[in-house]
């Protein structure tokens, strides 16, 4: 919403605020708590799939030869804070990556635009259909990137398992690092944006708004 209109329409407590942002930043919560029409379920489910698929590869992609020398010279084992520096990785390389491809996936923050301030115009319909035209564009090439890197990633990990046997364990737990990252990561800015947000309304400050809505566009 616009903050004129954020002011006067939104009336939600802190707390329904930041569940919001949560359930908007995080995958699972947003695919299976959250029920919009313009939303459509497969779409979530094969963007969720795409997430594990892109941070298995990048956290296979990420483990260098350091790694391998580090877990030799240390009787085959990688202690957390070894592995930290890959997940971080792994975590940024997939932010950007998913952000990128969620822009194909959905149209939903223009679906609403016209339906909120074109609804009761006579070429209402018209809008509607020519969004919808424009995204069915987009999905086509969302599920022919989403198919051809699935395909890829698959490959990599696969001859990766191969060939880096023993060292599968470590791989696997750089994984988990990276969704912890990225969950512990959300929570934080999750708080932050529902603070500002919450401010921003109740004291009538739009800087915070406008910062609030800049920072959420990258989550």
């Amino acid at each position: 919403m616009d903050f004129k209109d954020a002011v006067i329409e939104d009336k939600r407590s802190y707390l329904r605020m930041y569940w919001c942002f949560l359930v908007d930043s995080q995958n699972i919560l947003g695919t299976f708590f959250t029920e919009n029409y313009l939303d459509l379920l497969i779409i979530k489910l094969s963007f969720l799939i795409f997430t594990f698929q892109i941070s298995f590869f990048l956290n296979a992609l990420f483990y260098t030869d350091e790694y391998i020398s580090d877990a030799y010279h240390n009787d085959g084992i990688l202690d957390f804070f070894t592995g930290l520096p890959k997940a971080i990785y792994s975590f940024i390389a997939a932010l950007i990556t998913t952000n990128l491809l969620k822009m194909l996936s959905t149209s939903k923050s223009e679906l609403m635009q016209i339906i909120r301030e074109k609804k009761k115009e006579k070429n209402y319909i018209e809008l509607i259909n020519n969004k919808l035209k424009k995204l069915k564009i987009k999905l086509i090439i969302y599920f022919i990137l989403l198919f051809s890197f699935g395909l890829f990633f698959f490959y990599y990990v696969a001859a990766f398992c191969a060939v880096y046997r023993y060292s599968q364990k470590y791989w696997f737990i750089g994984c988990l690092e990276s969704f912890a990252i990225d969950l512990i990561v959300a929570i934080i800015l999750c708080v932050i944006l529902a603070t500002f947000r919450y401010l921003a309304i109740k004291k009538n400050i739009k800087c915070l708004y406008v910062l609030g809505n800049f920072i959420n566009t990258f989550l």
